[in-house]
């Protein structure tokens, strides 16, 4: 492999729904962790031409090299399908696939794992996401959740904003930094 960038397909399946899930007691990450097997299950039994799985909350990204033999596109996106197919038996989904050119890995790294889920907190994850759909016009430095803005110390000024924030839907506070959270100094 080396390093030399390779022609490759990028797949993203996410679940239809799951969203509306997060205020029932559970239903939502449980529908999340049946969707991570399913995916370790398939690259276990199936789908060859599946270089890596990456899955978190209830997205999925694949990443398969396009070339010869089995790398053909029609090839991968067969496989692509067969997939979501296994995954809208857990939930309806979308799948979204598009070509491109994988970053070669840094020089002298062990191969990662086949499947990787990406363990944080499904609901954190989403609200970062939130966070910074709802603050990122503010072009601020961080964006930190009152529950955990109220533990520290520093320096910084900050400006408080209420977003909405799953599971419940319910606003929470979110602080607002300029810069670096402490000097130096103050670290």
């Amino acid at each position: 492999m080396g390093e030399e960038w390779r022609d490759c397909m990028v797949t993203l399946y996410d679940l239809v729904g799951v969203k509306k899930l997060a205020p029932e007691s559970g239903a939502g990450s449980a529908l999340m962790r049946r969707l991570h097997g399913t995916v370790a299950e398939a690259l276990t039994d199936d789908l060859p031409t599946v270089h890596r799985a990456y899955c978190w909350n209830d997205s999925v990204l694949l990443l398969s090299y396009l070339g010869a033999g089995k790398g053909a596109p029609a090839d991968v996106l067969r496989d692509a399908d067969r997939l979501k197919k296994r995954i809208d038996h857990i939930a309806n989904s979308y799948a979204v696939a598009v070509r491109g050119q994988a970053f070669p890995p840094p020089p002298g790294a062990p191969p990662p794992p086949r499947v990787n889920i990406l363990e944080a907190s499904s609901y954190a994850m989403a609200n970062c996401l939130v966070i910074e759909k709802e603050l990122k016009h503010l072009k601020k430095a961080w964006y930190i959740d009152g529950r955990l803005a109220r533990h520290i110390r520093t320096s910084q000024r900050a400006s408080r904003h209420s977003v909405a924030l799953l599971p419940s839907g319910k606003s929470r506070s979110v602080y607002v930094y300029d810069g670096y959270l402490w000097s130096d100094g103050e670290l």
